[in-house]
């Protein structure tokens, strides 16, 4: 059996929320008919909106769009800012910081490819937005601001209150990707004040291809992904809904969000006993601050070892942990945590991180561990040996 110490990235659906999914999976379901089981899928299908809206504290009178990824959330933002507002000459440029998500930053390089100026703002020591270099790129002409609540490589929280409060007297829109935020720490868009925000489902024990997109009542508008879709959303996405995963998504977020009440402490202990004993291994660097990362997630890089050597090994051992350092891309390559955090530049291709759920329990942790000191050794001892007879 396999240990997933890779929850940020994907995590297996829950048996709860395959139970609610069930009695409408592969069903011919139209919320506009009439008919006994049309009207029951209905019925549910409103629940299940109002738990998608108080998992994260929305009002009635804002919106939440159904898409697939949050992925597809920030293409329609960027692509509405560019069109409406950049492109008429309105504004000019949008905001983004240099640690957001690999997809984000290839589409601010498409818009910037088009003309419209991207500023990158960079990260402190620590791991968190330059909130000094954020305020002197905002002006009236700044269409966006988009920072991730949270790291998706170090779990790392964003200042969200800060920054938002700092937009919202610029009267700039704040667009945060909470996704690897969500049943990590309390999400409030009323208490944070953001414009817009997406969440995901894959991450949390929910189906796969379902995620939503936040939006203020008080956001600016944006223009739909794809036209003709009046019917659907506000005609903000014209694509039927597949109500069975809305269903499973809003388990997934009550169970999460209850989880932060719970499990999260569990989890939390668990993962900090796990790492102080990984750090104790000679050569293994923490990448972000104990007190600023989610409780979830552990970040290292690892002197002497490749970290698709690493993950490779692990992986053939039964244990499933993440590095972005294996993502090959020079064009959008992220700024790395080894360069954050002054480190010696040879450990860039040695970032490995562990993210743990409330389905790793001690036991688990404890041979994952073990698996994890056995495989380092084994590939510190193979480099020595390669050195050894290149040297010779």
């Amino acid at each position: 059996m396999e240990i997933l110490l890779n929850s940020n990235i994907t995590t297996a659906t829950n048996s709860s929320v395959v139970e609610v999914m069930e009695p409408f999976a592969n069903s011919a379901i139209d919320l506009n008919a009439k008919s006994k089981e049309n009207q029951k899928a209905l019925k549910e299908y409103k629940k299940a909106i109002d738990k998608i809206y108080r998992s994260i504290n929305a009002k009635d009178e804002d919106s939440i769009i159904l898409n697939s990824s949050p992925n597809e959330a920030t293409t329609q933002l960027y692509l509405s800012m560019y069109l409406k507002y950049i492109l008429t000459g309105r504004k000019n440029s949008v905001i983004l910081s240099q640690r957001a998500s690999i997809d984000e930053l290839k589409i601010a390089r498409f818009l910037e490819s088009q003309g419209c100026r991207v500023h990158r703002v960079p990260v402190t020591v620590d791991g968190t937005v330059d909130i000094d270099i954020l305020r002197e790129y905002i002006t009236s002409k700044t269409a966006l601001v988009s920072v991730p609540l949270v790291d998706e490589e170090s779990g790392v929280i964003q200042p969200i209150e800060e920054i938002a409060t700092m937009c919202a007297f610029a009267d700039v829109p704040l667009y945060v990707n909470a996704k690897d935020a969500i049943g990590r720490v309390p999400i409030d868009v009323q208490r944070d004040e953001v414009a817009f925000m997406s969440f995901a489902s894959d991450n949390i024990g929910g189906p796969k291809d379902i995620a939503a997109l936040y939006i203020s009542s008080k956001a600016p508008e944006i223009l739909p992904t794809v036209f003709g879709g009046d019917s659907e959303q506000g005609g903000l996405r014209a694509m039927p809904k597949d109500i069975s995963k809305v269903i499973g998504f809003a388990k997934a977020l009550e169970e999460a969000v209850d989880a932060l009440d719970f499990d999260i402490e569990d989890i939390k202990e668990i993962r900090d006993d796990f790492e102080q004993e990984l750090l104790e291994i000679d050569g293994i660097y923490s990448l972000a601050s104990w007190a600023l990362r989610v409780p979830t997630v552990t970040i290292v890089a690892v002197k002497g070892v490749h970290a698709s050597m690493l993950i490779d090994t692990l992986a053939n051992k039964g244990v499933v942990a993440y590095s972005f350092a294996t993502y090959v891309n020079r064009n959008f390559q992220r700024v790395s945590l080894v360069d954050i955090a002054s480190l010696d530049s040879s450990l860039r291709h040695s970032v490995i991180g562990f993210s743990f759920s409330s389905k790793i329990g001690e036991e688990e942790a404890k041979e994952a561990l073990k698996i994890i000191k056995e495989s380092i050794e084994e590939l510190r001892a193979i480099s020595a040996d390669c050195k050894g007879a290149k040297d010779e």
